[in-house]
This record gives structure tokens, C-alpha cells and sequence, in this order.
């Protein structure tokens, strides 16, 4: 089947702007190269809440093989450092005799088309946000057959580029007001998203039902995050005032009243440093959003899995990946512990350093020890034998 390109970009555009992705017009890409792999991965969750992927003419049950390997690909960090104003190729970067060698050819690419290279499209790359086209090339692919490929990848760029930008713009307006929901209902306490100004962005349930008791935080006229308690609004000012001059979590902030414990609070700034130029930075400082965790000791046992969640706006599981890693596991141990995937283990670590700006394990495992020594009353440290 030869590749009719002006019918594939009437449908590419149509493609961003009606149905909110792209895998029809990749499915005629396929149809064009059947003997060709083709993969396609949009993990774009943190800036624009919009996920998609699809795989092509690898054969049944690829998804659940891929699932079940835990070498790393040798293939995506190449994306992380490449011009996206070109398509990439890697066996420049890795040679196909040196990913011959890995584990990952082993586990997945001997089996599922002898893949040892591979040419791609950088559709969009902010951040911890990206998503790429790939061609994957058999061992045996000709190299006639792999230029023309590759002619069609390089002419297709710019527009395929284009049509996920177009694709991201138009998913933006439809999910900017929604767009902290899914994560912060993971969060097991009371959580809001605030500015600077500590207006409001979004709340989970938990928080809803927190102001509704006007115990310990309300709102003011302007849709502010406050407190009736002087006390209370003085500390939570000072918090995200400092949490906001530092770029840095602030907390566990402790309240009480008469002498009677009402709970503490953490402010956590929701950034990623590397999306930020560092010289506009404090202009941009009001806009930065905030996650505020709130946690009342009378509402539920103080356990550390639910303290990490909570304090570092991270779900449940990632959270109990974070107490194995403090209690000493390395990721591969703390993976057999919780009984999941190396590779779920390392998806999920990622996922922990976009939420808390962290960039090693190392400094995930010091804030989540400092968090935790600094409790009253050490919270709930018991590892399950």
C-alpha cells in the first residue's frame, strides 16, 4: 500500500481537532508499512493531562508482553537529549550490535520482530511531559526499505509535530479547570492547590468537608485559602510566603488551640524546576501553585504511608514505594516487597520526582526520613514482615 501523504495530513489535522488523538492517521502509517513496528506513546499527564498510546503490526498480546519486562528500553533517553526539529535515530547514539546486547533486546525485542534500531518523531517534550512516533526496524529490514521509511518519517514531522501541539492546545481548555482532580483524590487527607495568593485552584473531597466543619480553615470572600483562627491564618501566610521565596516544602506546621493539638499542615510547591527560567522566576512567583495537605490526628491513625501521601502529594502506592526505599530496599527489593513490576516501580519513582521536584532517589528517601522524624509521636513505622 503506497502512502497517499496529502489524504494522511487532511487527516491528521482532523484527527487533533475532532477525535483527541492521533491513532487513526498512525494506524494508515502502518497500513503503508505492514512489515514495519510501529509504536506511539503521548505521556503528557502533568502539564496537560492527556495520556495515549498504540502499538502497530507487532502482533497479539503486545501490550501485555511489554508489560511484563523489566529491563529499561534502550531507546526513549536517546529522546530526552536529541533535536526535535529533526526525526532521531539511534543507532548513531547505540549501535544495533550494542543493543543486541541488552536486556531488553533479550526480554522483548529478540521475540517481538528482532528490533535492533529505530527512527522517531519528538511530537512534544516539556518537562516530565513527552510523547514520540517510533519506527522500530527488524534486524532484517532492508536498508531500501528503512530509507523510505525514514523519507516518510522526515517529510511527516513538522506536520505530525504540529497536530499534537494543535491536539494539547485544544485538550488545555477542555481540562484547565479540572486539572489537579485525578492525583489530589489519590491524596488520603484533606489537600488544596492554591497560588500564591493562596486562592484556591482545586480540593479533594477531603477538603471539601473540612471547610464545610470551618474548623480549622475556611475561605474568605475572594475564594482564599484562610483561617477564623488568627493563629491559623498567620501560620499558613507565613508557610506558603515561605514555601514560595524558597521553592522548598515547609512543614509539618503544628496548630493548636488551649493547649489541645488541631492537627498540622504541609505547603509543598507543585513545580519543575527545569521548566522554569530561573531568572523570571520571582515574577512568576504568585502564579506558582501550591499543594496544601492538612492532618487532623482525631480524623485518623497517623500512619507514615498516609503521612508521605499526604505531605508530598503522592498516591498511596507511590507512597508506600517511598517507606521501602527509607526502610533501606534498593527499587528492585522495594518492587519485590509490594509485589509489582521493577519497571511499575521505576514509573512510579518518576512519577514521585515530577510531584516533589526531586531528582534522585537519594533525595526522596532524605525528605521522606525528615518528614517522618519529625512527627510527634513517631507516626506508624511498623514494616510488614
Amino acid at each position: 500500500m503506497q502512502l497517499d501523504r496529502e489524504v494522511l495530513l487532511r487527516k491528521l489535522y482532523s484527527a487533533a481537532l475532532l477525535d483527541g488523538g492521533l491513532s487513526c492517521v498512525l494506524a494508515d502509517l502502518a497500513m503503508a508499512f505492514p512489515d514495519l513496528p510501529i509504536s506511539y506513546q503521548a505521556q503528557c499527564v502533568y502539564q496537560n493531562d492527556f495520556y495515549d498510546c498504540a502499538l502497530y503490526n507487532f502482533g497479539s498480546g503486545i501490550a501485555e508482553k511489554l508489560s511484563r519486562v523489566e529491563a529499561a528500553n534502550p531507546f526513549p533517553p536517546i529522546a530526552l537529549k536529541c533535536d526535535v526539529s529533526d526525526i532521531v535515530r539511534t543507532a548513531p547514539v547505540i549501535s544495533p550490535e550494542e543493543v543486541e546486547k541488552t536486556d531488553f533486546y533479550d526480554e522483548f525485542f529478540r521475540e517481538n520482530c528482532n528490533i535492533n534500531r529505530a527512527t522517531g518523531i519528538i511530537l512534544h517534550r516539556q518537562g516530565a511531559d513527552s510523547a514520540f512516533v517510533a519506527a522500530n526496524f527488524p534486524k532484517e529490514y532492508s536498508q531500501d526499505d528503512e530509507d523510505r521509511a525514514n523519507e516518510a518519517l522526515r517529510f511527516l514531522r513538522p506536520h505530525f509535530q504540529g497536530a499534537f501541539n494543535l491536539l494539547l492546545e485544544v485538550r488545555k481548555r477542555e481540562v484547565s479547570a479540572t486539572r489537579y482532580g485525578f492525583w489530589l483524590d489519590q491524596i488520603p487527607a484533606p489537600a488544596f492547590v492554591v497560588d500564591g495568593s493562596r486562592h484556591i485552584v482545586h480540593m479533594n473531597a477531603f477538603a471539601e468537608r473540612t471547610l464545610e466543619q470551618n474548623d480549622v480553615f475556611t475561605t474568605s470572600p475572594a475564594a482564599a485559602l484562610t483561617s477564623c483562627d488568627s493563629a491559623v491564618r498567620k501560620r499558613l501566610e507565613d508557610a506558603v510566603d515561605c514555601a514560595r521565596s524558597t521553592s522548598a516544602p515547609v512543614g509539618p506546621v503544628f496548630l493548636c488551640r488551649a493547649g489541645k493539638s488541631r492537627g498540622f499542615f504541609f505547603v509543598l510547591p507543585i513545580s519543575n524546576a527545569d521548566q522554569t527560567h530561573l531568572p523570571l522566576e520571582p515574577l512568576l512567583g504568585l502564579k506558582t501553585p501550591f499543594l496544601v495537605t492538612y492532618f487532623n490526628p482525631e480524623d485518623r491513625p497517623k500512619t507514615a504511608r498516609g503521612v508521605l501521601a499526604g505531605a508530598l502529594g503522592v498516591s498511596e502506592r507511590e507512597s508506600a514505594l517511598i517507606q521501602e526505599l527509607i526502610y533501606g530496599s534498593t527499587l528492585r527489593e522495594a518492587a519485590d516487597r509490594l509485589g509489582i513490576a521493577y519497571n511499575t516501580a521505576r514509573n512510579q519513582l518518576a512519577s514521585v520526582h515530577t510531584k516533589t521536584g526531586t531528582r534522585s532517589q537519594s533525595e526522596v528517601v532524605r525528605m521522606g526520613a525528615q518528614i517522618l522524624a519529625r512527627l510527634p509521636g513517631a507516626p506508624e513505622h511498623e514494616r510488614k514482615k
